[in-house]
This record gives structure tokens, C-alpha cells and sequence, in this order.
């Protein structure tokens, strides 16, 4: 079956339309098939990817996104926020000795955080701005 990559100009159309008629999408995957429905046409079968669809949202400002995550593995490393990709921010301070100790990281685009314990998210939340 054929299908088609919509333009963003399109995508973000059917993003507002989408969060104009529901305030709030419990999950990424209802609102790609929200948003899909509202693109479909009589002649083009529209398809788009979820974390292309919450990148739009997020850099548009037409949703807020709630991040619920479970605990992953304290030892991996993170340099890039899970959700938007950008770098993440240090929150450090300093010890007794004059040293420096990572407390927390933090997203400066998304507001996604971390501390010690990593947290991957799970479950993401649209609410309309």
C-alpha cells in the first residue's frame, strides 16, 4: 500500500486542529493516529513517525508535554535529552575537597530531568497550551 510523508506545514495544521478538538492525548501513539486521520485525504495516505510528530509539538509550542518514566540503568551514560534530542545541562556542586559532583541532568528546550537514578520516559502527555 502506498502512503506519503507529509509536508511539516501539514503536520502542524493537523496538530492544532487535533488539540482544538481534544485538550488533552493520553499517549504519543493516539495522538500520531489523531493526527494521521485528520491528514488522510481521498487521494494521499499521509503517515507520520511519533517522535517526528512530538519534536513538531514541542518546537511549535502548540502542546505541553507531561514525561512519566520508569528507573533504567544508573550507569549509561546520558548526553542528549531522550525526548527532543538536545544536549543535556549539568547540575553540579561542589564537594568538601574543592571537587565537582554531577547532581542532576537537565534538557534546557523540553524540561526533562535526571538525576542518579536514570529515568527513561515511558509515557508522554499532550495538553494543549
Amino acid at each position: 500500500m502506498e502512503y506519503h510523508v507529509p509536508r511539516d506545514e501539514q503536520i502542524l495544521a493537523a496538530l492544532r486542529k487535533v488539540m482544538q478538538k481534544y485538550p488533552t492525548v493520553t499517549s504519543q501513539h493516539r495522538l500520531k493516529g489523531l493526527v494521521e486521520k485528520e491528514l488522510h485525504s481521498k487521494k494521499k495516505r499521509y503517515l507520520v513517525s511519533e517522535p517526528r510528530l512530538r519534536l513538531l509539538a514541542l518546537q511549535s509550542g502548540v502542546a505541553r508535554i507531561e514525561i512519566h518514566s520508569r528507573e533504567g540503568d544508573p550507569e549509561k551514560l546520558m548526553h542528549r535529552c531522550p525526548v527532543c534530542c538536545a544536549p543535556l545541562d549539568r547540575v553540579k556542586n561542589l564537594t568538601l575537597y574543592g571537587g565537582e559532583v554531577t547532581l542532576e541532568f537537565k534538557c534546557p528546550s523540553c524540561g526533562y530531568w535526571t538525576g542518579k537514578k536514570k529515568k527513561i520516559p515511558t509515557l508522554y502527555v499532550f495538553h494543549r497550551k
